[in-house]
């Protein structure tokens, strides 16, 4: 599992609008029902809009993983619908350094313990 994410939409959109959203992120989309499905890559996302809920899933797929969440949470403000993370879980842990070994440092400092991966930790 890459990420879960439980977000309370302020405004509510339809699954049309969010549909959009993804395809403009560059996700092939498809509806089944309530249920949205979206692949990119090797990467599968499921998504269920159920009112002021929108609860999105997605498979393991490696380092756009969290630009993606991060794309459609953005995608979601300028849409209005004001999200706010109920919950959220992801096992990735990106981080941006200006020296290598930074992030693993404070990590261990945190007593956070994470394997370096690609480009980023997960722990």
């Amino acid at each position: 599992m890459c990420f879960l994410a439980v977000l309370l939409l302020r405004r509510l959109i339809g699954l049309g609008e969010f549909e959009k959203l993804l395809r403009d992120l560059g996700f092939e989309t498809v509806v089944r029902g309530n249920v949205l499905e979206a692949r990119k890559g090797g990467a599968k996302l499921e998504a269920r809009l159920e009112g002021d809920k929108l609860r999105i899933g997605t498979s393991d797929y490696g380092e756009d993983c969290l630009r993606d969440y991060d794309a459609i949470y953005k995608g979601l403000v300028e849409l209005d619908a004001k999200p706010e993370a109920i919950y959220f879980t992801s096992p990735y842990i990106y981080s941006y350094e200006k020296r290598r070994g930074a992030a693993k440092k404070l990590l261990k400092r945190l007593g956070i313990e994470a394997e370096e991966i690609y480009s980023g930790y997960c722990g």
